[in-house]
């Protein structure tokens, strides 16, 4: 199902973004290769692993909560002084004036800069197949005043090439963790890109969109509220949070929007957007 916050299913309830020791770091530690078919296999999630890593804004300055109504509702992340990069189908046909953008802050409720969204430009081809699968699953958000960047607010490069099979890329956000509830504080955890056949074996689908890539780590996911979020691989941005099985769920990796591949668009939007 697509990461919103509200859950459909309780296998939602699963853990979400835990992290102790990337799987790089056990890959590193064992000298093992680290590969896709390590990252799906199928078994108990390992039961040491029961905490959330809180990690500063300071560390993810790019980092933004999408707040509907006033409260949080999905990721985002800031592309320049006034463009947010969501996802789709956190605003899709949702009128702009129920949206802030809350900067700055590692905590969701206070703290940092709130922004009104003044307008919202989604993929044009983007398309939500029975609230479980997404393409083109991307969105920017006009802000209605410019940001003041600094340590704790920065945009982030979009990525030219995608990451390897097995790849280590970090997620982060403020949604759902093991304990059902959505953290007050922002939290990441270290993934690895799973490759395409693989992917699209656990999503039952012929072939996985060149505009999503995966990622996925044992006990490790994004989850319901981290919709929008970045997925970001030393230091550009990768992904956005899109849809997954379930949450933390093993041998069903998480699927986020493609930014390389929709990088020309990202683009060629924000210039459009930004000169209205």
């Amino acid at each position: 199902m697509l990461r919103v916050l509200v859950f459909t299913s309780q296998l939602e309830m699963f853990p979400t973004l835990l992290v102790l020791l990337s799987v790089a770091t056990l890959g590193c530690a064992l000298h093992l290769p680290i590969g896709p078919e390590f990252l799906l296999k199928k078994g108990p999630i390992n039961n040491r692993i029961v905490g959330g890593e809180d990690t500063p804004i300071e560390t993810i300055p790019w980092q933004v909560s999408l707040q509907k109504l006033g409260r949080h509702d999905c990721g985002g992340v800031i592309y320049s002084k006034n463009i947010i990069i969501t996802a789709a189908h956190c605003v899709y046909k949702i009128n702009p004036r129920i949206f802030d953008v809350r900067v700055g802050s590692s905590t969701s409720k206070n703290g940092g800069s709130v922004i009104k969204v003044a307008k919202i430009t989604v993929h044009d081809r983007y398309v939500n197949i029975n609230n479980k699968k997404a393409e083109y699953d991307i969105a920017l958000l006009l802000l209605s005043s410019p940001l003041e960047m600094g340590i704790t607010i920065m945009a982030i490069p979009l990525a030219e090439s995608v990451p390897h099979d097995g790849a280590t890329v970090l997620v982060s956000g403020w949604g759902r963790t093991e304990t059902g509830k959505a953290p007050l504080h922002l939290k990441s955890v270290h993934l690895n890109i799973v490759n395409r056949e693989e992917c699209a074996r656990a999503n039952d689908d012929e072939q996985v969109p060149r505009a999503t890539i995966c990622a996925a780590a044992p006990g490790k996911d994004s989850c319901g509220g981290d919709s929008g979020g970045p997925l970001v691989y030393e230091g550009e941005l990768v992904g956005i949070v899109s849809y997954g099985i379930g949450c933390a769920l093993p041998g069903y990796p998480g699927v986020y929007a493609n930014v390389v591949e929709l990088r020309k668009w990202i683009e060629e939007e924000a210039t459009k957007v930004s000169s209205t």
